[in-house]
């Protein structure tokens, strides 16, 4: 009895396997992204605000615009500020000098006015779980820029080299 139901089922499921393969060959509903031939022309990971200075390359990845305030019992303040995250490259995949950061600013493009920024700034391996080595995150905190403000320059200088990003999109 108990070998008679054990190959039952054993047929049962192998009637389920070859339905659900013939189903999901039949059924239209399913669509395979890596068939479709305009996902391959797409750069996935690269910036379009970048420049490369010999074998350095630095990519804008993301802005940041954190707006809170803090009330404390005899404290008050305003802790907005706007973040700049940029991606530093070694394309010949050496170590990347972490000390050799100078300077960093930025333009407003319609005005021209620069902003420096607070003195916070971060240097992190990039991944953090697993760090490339050749390839490190800068992280920068400005006060937050006037409301009007679409687009920035970016003016970045790491070993000696002045990296300038032109007219990325805030918005």
């Amino acid at each position: 009895m108990k070998t008679k139901l054990v190959s039952i089922l054993c047929v049962i499921l192998i009637v389920y396997i070859i339905l659900s393969i013939f189903i999901m060959k039949s059924s239209n509903q399913h669509v395979y992204v890596y068939h479709e031939p305009s996902m391959v022309k797409l750069s996935f990971g690269e910036s379009k605000y970048f420049s490369t200075i010999g074998l350095l390359k630095v990519s804008f990845e993301k802005i940041t615009k954190e707006k809170y305030f803090i009330t404390y019992s005899q404290i008050t303040g305003n802790q907005s500020y706007f973040g700049l995250t940029l991606i530093i490259e070694d394309l010949a995949r050496k170590n990347i000098d972490k000390s050799a950061f100078e300077y960093i600013y930025i333009e407003d493009t319609t005005t021209k006015q620069k902003f420096y920024p607070i003195p916070y700034y971060e240097i992190e391996n990039f991944p953090t779980d697993r760090p490339l080595r050749y390839k490190v995150k800068f992280y920068a905190k400005f006060l937050p820029l006037p409301y009007q403000t679409s687009s920035i320059n970016i003016y970045f200088k790491f070993s000696d080299k002045l990296f300038v990003l032109k007219n990325v999109d805030i918005r």
